[in-house]
C-alpha cells in the first residue's frame, strides 16, 4: 500500500471486491449527485428533456425524493455485481487466461504520441463493443416477456429518469450488462489498468445518460469529443444524446442503444421524430443560455465543463477519503 503525505494510496487494481466495490460506490454515487444538483445549481440553465420533468412542481418535490432513494438503495445490488466483474477481471489476469496485460502501455521507448493512439484506439473499440453488446442485450430483455416482466421492468419503474436511475436494475440484468467487461479480456490486448478506468468511466456514462437535462454537445464520451472539435455544436445523427435515451424510458420499444444511433437506424428501433425534438431541445438550450445572466452557451458549455471536471475530482476523493476512513478503522 503506498502513501503520499501520510494519506494512505489504494490500489487501482488489485485490491479485491472491497477496493472495487468502493470504487464504484464512490464513482457511482458522487457522479449522480453531481449531475442531479451541482450541475443545475451552477449551470442555472438547464433544459429539461421530457414534458413530465418540465413539469415538475415543488408539490412532487417528496416524490422524486423517494424515487432517488429507491433508486440509490437498488443500485447497491447492480454495483456489488460490477464489483464481483471487476475481481473476475482480476483473476483473469493473473492466471493469464485473457488478453489482459500490465506493465508498460507499449513497448518500452514509445513515443507519447503512438501511446495516445493506443489508448485512443483501445476506448474507441470499447465503445463499439459496448454499445453493441448493450444494444442486443437490451433488445433482448423487451423482446423476452419473462426477462422483461421479471426483470428489466425494475429500471422502467423510473418512467421519468434521474441520475440515480442509471444502476436502478435487477441483479439479474446487471449481470447481463456486465458480463462484457469480462468478455472484452478475450478479444484484443488491454492494459488491466485501462480496463478497470474505462469501465469505472462508463458508470458516469450510464448516470448522464439518464440525467433529466440535455448535455449535449458535452455528452462525455470519446467520439462526442473528436465530433465536437469537427462540428462543433451541431448534433450527430451517429450519437446519442441525453434525450435519445430518455426517449426509450417514454417509448420502451424504442432507442435501445448506449453510445450510437447506427443499431437502432438498422434495426429501425429509433423513435420517429427524434431529430426535430432535439432540434427544439437545442434551440430551447440557446435561448435559456443567452437569458441566464451574460455569457450565453459559451458561459454555459465552461461550467458544463467545469462541473465535469470537478465531479471527477470529486469522486476521486471521495474514494481517498472512504478507503483511509476504513484502513483507521480497521
Amino acid at each position: 500500500m503506498a502513501s503520499w503525505n501520510g494519506i494512505s494510496v489504494p490500489p487501482l487494481v488489485g485490491g479485491g471486491f472491497p477496493i472495487a466495490a468502493l470504487q464504484l460506490c464512490s464513482v457511482y454515487y458522487v457522479g449522480a449527485l453531481a449531475v442531479h444538483a451541482l450541475i443545475p445549481y451552477f449551470a442555472r440553465t438547464i433544459t429539461p428533456v421530457s414534458k413530465a420533468e418540465a413539469r415538475r412542481t415543488h408539490r412532487a418535490a417528496a416524490d422524486l425524493r423517494r424515487q432517488i432513494l429507491r433508486e440509490s438503495f437498488l443500485s447497491l445490488g447492480p454495483i456489488a455485481v460490477k464489483a464481483g466483474v471487476f475481481c473476475a477481471v482480476e483473476l483473469i489476469g493473473t492466471r493469464g487466461w485473457g488478453l489482459l496485460y500490465d506493465g508498460p502501455l507499449l513497448r518500452a521507448g514509445a513515443s507519447v504520441p503512438a501511446k495516445a493512439l493506443a489508448l485512443a484506439g483501445t476506448v474507441l473499440a470499447l465503445d463499439f463493443l459496448h454499445d453493441t453488446w448493450f444494444y442486443f442485450t437490451h433488445l433482448l430483455m423487451h423482446k423476452n416477456r419473462w426477462l422483461l416482466a421479471n426483470v428489466h421492468h425494475l429500471h422502467h419503474q423510473s418512467h421519468v429518469p434521474t441520475p440515480f436511475s442509471g444502476y436502478s436494475l435487477h441483479v439479474v440484468e446487471a449481470m447481463i450488462v456486465f458480463l462484457d467487461e469480462i468478455l472484452v479480456c478475450f478479444l484484443f490486448p488491454i492494459h488491466v489498468n485501462v480496463h478497470r478506468l474505462y469501465h469505472l468511466y462508463t458508470t458516469l456514462i450510464h448516470i448522464g445518460g439518464h440525467a433529466s437535462y440535455e448535455l449535449h454537445p458535452l455528452v462525455p464520451s470519446l467520439e462526442q469529443l473528436l465530433y465536437v472539435a469537427w462540428r462543433g455544436d451541431s448534433v450527430s445523427r451517429e450519437l446519442n444524446t441525453v434525450l435519445y435515451h430518455n426517449m426509450h424510458h417514454q417509448y420502451p420499444s424504442k432507442n435501445f442503444s448506449l453510445y450510437f444511433t447506427h443499431w437502432d437506424r438498422a434495426l429501425e428501433t429509433i423513435k420517429p421524430g427524434y431529430e426535430d425534438e432535439i432540434g427544439r431541445i437545442k434551440k430551447e438550450q440557446a435561448v435559456r443560455a443567452e437569458g441566464g445572466g451574460g455569457g450565453g452557451l459559451r458561459r454555459y458549455y465552461s461550467v458544463l465543463v467545469t462541473c465535469m471536471g470537478s465531479t471527477l475530482a470529486l469522486s476521486v476523493l471521495a474514494y481517498l477519503a472512504a478507503y483511509n476512513a476504513l484502513v483507521w478503522v480497521l
